[in-house]
């Protein structure tokens, strides 16, 4: 006889009952955290077609960047990711090619739908939403209560902390998988299985692919979780054999999974931070700047509509950033960790909660203790060393991280699970008042964080970029004004790239290269314009009115365009001046945009001189500019066609005659023989069309002026010829 297996009918509506009940209770709290982030973000929904969330700054650049992974994507072609060829031009930035992955991606996939800064004001939006529902989860799987949970969500998707750093730090801004990750870290401990430590590698991916900086600090969270598993195994008193070897296993899953996803996501900025020219560390200075300020923790925002204006003169005391100032922490928020803390010796979890929060909120205020902008105390001006510094020469990569005070988001869940392990303690005492007390605390969370309304910023591009936008030919362009920081430039003008698709000389990014203002600080004319003076005169006979038209031709620069609005009196004096002479042609000026707009005459390139490498530093004798080559230097010569000319230059040696030859790449173009008395030179030099490298070589050798007695000179450079008065002229004219 057959004897099969029939299936339990009650058990099986229970399992359906279950299912609809977890499923209509997670709807009705994605609900309700949607809704509450449309109230909360007021106005910045309904305003989506115009404005984007925060005070623009650095939120256009973060829409650049999500406009640009399209770009690089579309060449197929992976260095475009790692060398952004459309900022600084002509010679590009090495780049973080995926600072946040997560909504790059997403960009890239929402794009033929939607506009760049619409999809921009949804991702941000979603990051309350999810972060809001991934903390409930983590909360209610900790304490079983639903109540706790919802507070915990408010606590940790609308933080100060959160607010703040959205208005204009989107990488900042993208919190939302942390409490995911925490959730099934905290599975990892509590059940058994490979289910966990996957899916707790997965979304610690999805953190990695939010920010960067996130990377590490979660990473260090998770450290801390794996200790936690240890000190419950140990104090268990289970067989510690197997129970550290199952221990081993998770999270060696665990790391596997972040590993193979995060290397991907890393590998540039791993290279980068290994390589001798590690630009993404930051100066040491920039590090007490950015750590967090004691008094901040206890500040209410001053984005609050009501107590903002009582707590906006204390923030100004603050050193660090404006968006990086508030880490409020909220006196409800602080009772209800009290709480907790008073039911610690009864729960493990809420002791290592107690632990981490304790420890990433000290971590974030940096290496020398802050209290109202003040870092020393006392009459003998006493400073109070913290634990950071241990973490920092400790945990690899830390020193890559300058925004120290943004470990506080991981102190930021910590207060949210505290928040809800106390609020659960309440309602113990209360339970029949549960939705009244749930009310009043939830009421009084919200009003502690309020942010109402919050800053927008709109979008609108002047007519110009439009109109260019629709000319396919390739070029770049000038914009002024331009500032000595990496050739600093309004971050607006970044979001209008994404409208005319033109490379720019110049732009912005947060960490760079030490040369990569090169071309803006020794290009002719370029440098004019960027200084706002004709500066002092090097060797180079020049004049910049003359030369000006073929530089900028020489580098495929169509446009220079004069933002009015953004220059002083003096400064628009001089740049309408010096364009005007130099161009000789008249601007289209948009009056409503406060633009004035040269396009550069399509002219003949006539030659024109930058100095390249091996070049000492300028000297003055007795009024006339000199310089010292040691045994090589180099001349870049640009001509529009192909020609001779003749290079005249005054010129000496150090201590005894020498040689010099010059060379037009590798072709030897003439050799001269340099006396110690100084004398004027004339060298015959063939141009190529375009660029010529012309190197100037010492075939003797260097000296040092130390090395001679008779010279009375302590100078220890190792030194050749001087070189002063370099003039290019036709061949025909000498």
């Amino acid at each position: 006889m057959e004897i099969r297996k029939t299936s339990n009918p009650e058990k099986n509506k229970s399992l359906k009952n279950k299912h609809f009940y977890n499923s209509l209770e997670y709807s009705l709290v994605g609900i309700s955290y949607t809704l509450l982030t449309i109230i909360l973000t007021y106005p910045v929904l309904f305003k989506i077609k115009t404005d984007i969330p925060g005070t623009g700054a650095d939120s256009f650049q973060w829409m650049r960047i999500l406009w640009y992974t399209k770009i690089a994507i579309k060449e197929a072609d992976l260095a475009a990711l790692t060398h952004d060829h459309l900022l600084f031009y002509p010679n590009g930035i090495e780049s973080m090619p995926f600072s946040s992955a997560f909504n790059q991606m997403l960009y890239v996939l929402l794009s033929p739908f939607l506009e760049l800064h619409v999809i921009y004001t949804i991702l941000w939006l979603l990051t309350f939403i999810i972060g809001a529902i991934g903390s409930y989860l983590l909360v209610k799987y900790l304490t079983d209560n639903k109540y706790a949970a919802f507070i915990a969500g408010i606590v940790f998707a609308f933080s100060p902390y959160h607010f703040s750093r959205g208005l204009y730090f989107f990488g900042a801004a993208t919190v939302q998988w942390i409490p995911f990750c925490a959730l099934y870290l905290m599975k990892t401990v509590k059940e058994k299985g490979i289910k966990n430590p996957i899916l707790a590698g997965i979304f610690f991916i999805l953190v990695t692919m939010s920010d960067l900086q996130y990377l590490i600090f979660m990473g260090i969270f998770a450290g801390l979780v794996f200790f936690y598993d240890f000190y419950l195994t140990i104090s268990s008193g289970k067989n510690f054999t197997h129970s550290v070897k199952q221990i081993i296993i998770k999270y060696f899953i665990f790391g596997g999974v972040a590993f193979l996803g995060v290397l991907p996501l890393t590998i540039n900025e791993i290279l980068t931070a290994l390589s001798n020219q590690n630009f993404l560390k930051p100066n040491a200075n920039e590090i007490p700047k950015l750590s967090n300020d004691l008094m901040s923790f206890f500040l209410p925002s001053h984005l609050h509509p009501l107590l903002g204006q009582f707590t906006v003169d204390l923030y100004s005391n603050i050193q660090s950033w404006p968006a990086e100032h508030v880490n409020f922490i909220g006196y409800i928020v602080l009772g209800l960790s009290v709480l907790s803390l008073l039911k610690s010796s009864r729960k493990p979890d809420i002791k290592f909660w107690l632990v981490s929060t304790f420890f990433f909120t000290i971590i974030s205020l940096g290496p020398i203790l802050h209290f109202n902008g003040a870092v020393a105390f006392t009459d003998s001006n006493l400073k109070i060393p913290l634990p950071y510094q241990i973490l920092y020469n400790t945990v690899p990569f830390l020193k890559n991280c300058r925004t120290v005070g943004r470990f506080f988001v991981i102190a930021t869940l910590g207060y949210s699970v505290l928040a809800g392990y106390g609020f659960s303690e309440l309602l113990k005492y209360k339970p029949d008042r549960k939705k009244l007390i749930f009310t009043i605390v939830g009421f009084l969370v919200v009003f502690e964080y309020l942010a109402i309304p919050y800053p927008t910023t709109q979008v609108n591009v002047p007519d110009f970029y439009y109109k260019i936008s629709n000319d396919e030919d390739n070029y770049s362009m000038l914009e002024i004004p331009q500032n000595s920081n990496a050739g600093y430039m309004d971050f607006r003008y970044l979001y209008y790239q994404t409208i005319h698709n033109k490379a720019l000389v110049g732009g912005y990014a947060a960490r760079y290269p030490a040369n990569v203002s090169d071309f803006q600080r020794k290009t002719p004319f370029i440098k004019e314009l960027q200084y706002y003076s004709l500066g002092t005169k090097d060797i180079l006979q020049e004049d910049v009115t003359d030369i000006g038209t073929s530089v900028l031709n020489a580098n495929n620069i169509r446009y220079v365009i004069v933002h009015k609005n953004q220059l002083s009196s003096e400064q628009l004096e001089f740049v309408t001046n010096l364009l005007k002479k130099t161009l000789k042609t008249e601007p289209d000026v948009y009056e409503e945009d406060e633009l004035i707009v040269y396009r550069v005459p399509d002219e003949t390139i006539q030659p024109f001189m930058l100095l390249g490498t091996g070049w000492n530093r300028l000297e003055n004798w007795d009024g006339t500019m000199t310089r010292w080559i040691s045994n090589k230097a180099t001349l870049s010569v640009y001509s529009g066609v192909a020609e001779n000319a003749v290079l005249k230059i005054s010129a000496c040696s150090l201590h005894s005659p020498k040689t010099l030859e010059v060379y037009n790449g590798k072709t030897l173009q003439s050799k001269q023989n340099i006396s110690t008395n100084l004398s004027t030179v004339n060298i015959p030099v063939t141009l190529n069309q375009g660029k010529n490298v012309i190197l100037l070589n010492v075939p003797e050798g260097t000296e040092r002026p130390c090395d001679f007695p008779e010279l009375k000179n302590n100078d220890t450079r190792a030194l050749s010829i001087a070189i002063q008065g370099v003039e290019l002229i036709d061949s025909s004219a000498n």
